[in-house]
């Protein structure tokens, strides 16, 4: 019998297969089972996308002539902190006559997988064990449902062509968006999914900043019929006067003429309705929903609801798998519905003892999962034990949006009735409930509001009118948590109906998996910054949004592209058709960005080399702290290496010479010529004797020595500061001939204008950015 090898997507689940198995051995890296199973796993990705520079080296320097990158075969390396897993891999799989991939159940799990067998070079056969959750009990019902790998081939191409997009358009416009800003210390990086959930906030930010709180009032008549009073609101025509175009009342003088016109007055029933309505119990928690409902009860960052559900996933093996992006369950499912409710039951959880498990609810659809066989989060039968109070937050979250499933719907009577008071209608709603079905789980319950009991035609009065001041008021700021329901729910934001009716069941932007790093990265690029809980955009991250190509920051576009990669996974659509409509996009980004100039005050001062190329900012390699300047078309111009000063390109590095015209100053020293620190292409002429001959400073004329910077006969006058002992000298401008300033010997006061041959009023510079 040959040895079948396991490879999971981590070690902790290796482990969890293992022992189900029966483990009677253990090796580096790996565990020996009971049947002949070698069990080992992956530590997430193993391999990764080579950079630019592993296809070709002269990748290797941000150029725009060698955009966009494109590569005719891609390569992937091995990560460096896990290639001794993956050398264990090898070895193993050299033994081996059959593989299982027990990668997590979605599109990265069956890559994580698949992708080493593919650079291992394995071909023998390999089947699939794809399970939501790490119990007993649907262990071996995965290992009893065993496919074959090659039937997840559409998957892992899904996973590959999300991977290659991710690469094109973060490498090549992020390169192109660098050059065009002349960044040297900071990357404006830009990406797939990234770009468009910043495009989120700096949208809302606006649209809270520009939004002007404005009053609008709500009429409420208080109206007498022969069975009771109600409250009914005024409820206009929409050509009614006083109407803002979302027809609330925004005139005060019409909401007192209105007043004034039926307070007191009579009139008649003209509607009269009862409705009866039912609500399906909402559908079980995906991510995203988890994340916001644990920030909005508990407050608990997305960050850590997700490691808490994950260690209620891996460690204590009470919920299914968290990184899910469906909210349904398969058909299948239902038949361990009661062995689940009894585990809950088992727990005094509210609720379990009421649930009936014969009760379907809608959540059941094996259709609408997707072709990835995502499901929505749920308890195993598993009773988890010595819960940490934020773990059991999360898992009664979950089990309660579970067990309102085996409930009845929430049946109520919707109530209406319409009472015309000269010639104004007044409509009074109310509610009452039939069956409080799931509800009865709920924090809080639905108030009942009755009605009288009326008939069309019979005889009302208005007692009396109350007018509310009420404001508009403007949307909330993201949170980290909001801000991943909107990735989830990106078709809110789009305009177009056809896209709008595409999106808006399963797609999003990003994953479950991604989108709180996305976040992150966005907080760590400066386009993003916290505000407690709030999430702002920067200036740095507004004027990327402004710039960017259209295409890229629309949230739209990239749900689409989301959507392709469903299609693939269904085999709708194929890698290559996919990858070639994402190259001919990226390829225009890229000639967008590369055109994009940018504002200083934002992004940082852009320094340019005499040659016209950019001046980038190194630290040397040889001593900590130390910088210079390296123009980006250095080698082709031959360009000097400059030195760092105040963070700004000073003057070009030179060798000293030996010798240069002599100095009438001294008559024992050299003259040489210096490039500027302040000003490139400036220079002056200084004495080799340095500061010890206390030789003048010379001007440059035409590249030969010239007259003294500071005239030695030049006017002195005592420095106007108060208690500066020292002169102020009058100086030519080295720019304007006819123009003289003021300078104190101490550097640290400030330079004068020339007042009729006095110093005069202080002179202000602007500030510059350095960068």
């Amino acid at each position: 019998m040959g040895k079948t090898l396991l490879i999971a997507e981590k070690p902790s689940v290796g482990k969890d297969l293992a022992s189900y198995l029966g483990i009677i051995g253990r090796g580096k890296g790996f565990y020996n089972c009971e049947g002949g199973v070698v069990c080992t796993w992956c530590i997430g990705h193993i391999l990764e996308q080579a950079d630019p520079d592993g296809y070709d080296p002269r990748f290797k320097r941000w150029r725009a002539e060698d955009l966009p990158i494109i590569p005719e075969k891609w390569i992937l390396e091995p990560i460096p902190r896990t290639r001794e897993q993956l050398r264990i891999i090898d070895g193993l799989l050299k033994n081996s006559d059959k593989v299982i991939n027990a990668g997590d159940p979605e599109r990265e799990g069956q890559l994580i997988v698949d992708e080493v067998l593919d650079f291992l070079g394995y071909t023998g056969p390999a089947e699939r064990l794809w399970i939501s959750a790490l119990d007993v009990r649907t262990i071996k019902k995965g290992f009893a449902n065993l496919r074959d790998n090659n039937e997840f081939k559409n998957i892992k191409d899904a996973a590959i062509c999300r991977s290659n997009a991710d690469w094109l358009v973060g490498i090549n416009v992020t390169r192109g968006l660098t050059l065009a800003a002349g960044q040297s210390n900071s990357v404006l990086s830009a990406g797939r999914v990234q770009t468009p959930t910043l495009s989120l906030v700096v949208d809302r930010d606006r649209e809270i900043e520009q939004f002007s709180k404005k009053p609008y009032w709500v009429l409420r008549a208080t109206v007498d019929h022969a069975d009771g009073q109600f409250v009914a609101t005024w409820n206009p025509d929409e050509l009614a006067a006083g109407l803002d175009a979302e027809g609330r009342l925004v005139h005060e003088n019409v909401a007192e003429l209105l007043i004034s016109k039926v307070a007191g007055q009579e009139g008649i029933v003209v509607d009269k309705k009862d409705v009866l309505k039912r609500k399906s119990p909402p559908l079980p928690f995906l991510l995203s929903d988890l994340q916001k409902k644990a920030e909005d009860k508990f407050g608990y960052s997305p960050k850590k609801t997700l490691e808490l559900g994950q260690g209620l996933y891996e460690k204590h093996k009470a919920l299914t798998y968290m990184r899910t992006e469906c909210r349904y369950l398969p058909n299948e499912m239902f038949e361990d519905a009661p062995s689940i409710l009894e585990s809950l039951r088992q727990q005094n959880i509210e609720g379990a003892n009421g649930a009936d498990h014969t009760i379907q609810s809608p959540a059941w659809n094996t259709k609408k999962q997707g072709a990835e066989a995502h499901h929505g989060i749920i308890p195993t039968e598993v009773v988890p034990k010595n819960l940490t109070e934020d773990e059991q937050n999360i898992y009664l979250l979950v089990a309660r949006r579970f067990l309102k499933q085996f409930y009845a719907d929430y049946k109520y009577y919707s109530s209406s009735i319409v009472v015309e008071v000269k010639d104004e209608l007044w409509k009074g709603t109310g509610i009452t409930i039939k069956d409080q079905g799931w509800m009865v789980l709920n924090d809080q319950q639905t108030k009942e509001k009755f009605l009288p009991k009326v008939l069309k035609g019979e005889p009302v009065r208005i007692a009396k009118v109350d007018k509310e001041q009420k404001f508009t008021k403007p949307p909330s700021r993201f949170t980290e948590a909001s801000l991943q329901v909107a990735m989830t729910q990106v078709h809110k934001f789009v305009e177009d109906p056809v896209i709008k009716a595409r999106l808006k069941e399963n797609s999003g932007i990003g994953t479950s998996a991604t989108r709180t790093n996305i976040i992150a990265e966005l907080q760590n690029r400066q386009y993003l910054e916290k505000n407690g809980k709030i999430l702002i955009s920067t200036p740095r991250g507004r004027e990327l949004i402004d710039k960017i190509h259209p295409s890229l920051k629309n949230p739209g576009m990239t749900a689409i592209w989301e959507d392709a990669l469903d299609r693939i996974c269904e085999g709708d659509l194929g890698r290559d058709a996919f990858l070639e409509e994402l190259t001919k996009r990226m390829s225009n980004m890229v000639k967008y960005a590369l055109a994009t100039r940018f504002s200083e005050e934002v992004m940082g001062k852009v320094y340019r080399c005499s040659c016209g190329g950019h001046l980038s900012r190194l630290e040397s390699k040889n001593k900590q702290g130390r910088f210079f300047w390296v123009c980006s078309s250095g080698k082709e111009n031959n360009c000097p290496l400059r030195s760092d000063f105040n963070g700004a390109p000073g003057a070009a590095f030179m060798d000293r010479p030996e010798t240069g015209p002599k100095c009438s100053h001294c008559q024992s020293g050299y003259l040489i010529r210096y490039e500027s620190h302040r000003r490139i292409g400036s220079y002056f002429w200084a004495c080799s004797t340095g500061k010890k001959g206390k030789c003048p400073l010379l001007r440059d004329d035409n590249g030969a020595p010239g007259k003294p910077i500071i005239d030695p006969g030049a006017p002195k006058v005592p420095c106007p500061v108060e208690d500066c002992k020292n002169m102020v000298t009058l100086i030519q401008s080295q720019n304007k001939k006819d123009f003289y300033f003021w300078k104190c010997s101490d550097p640290t006061h400030p330079l004068r204008f020339n007042d009729n041959g006095k110093p005069g009023g202080e002179m202000t510079f602007a500030k510059k950015n350095r960068k």
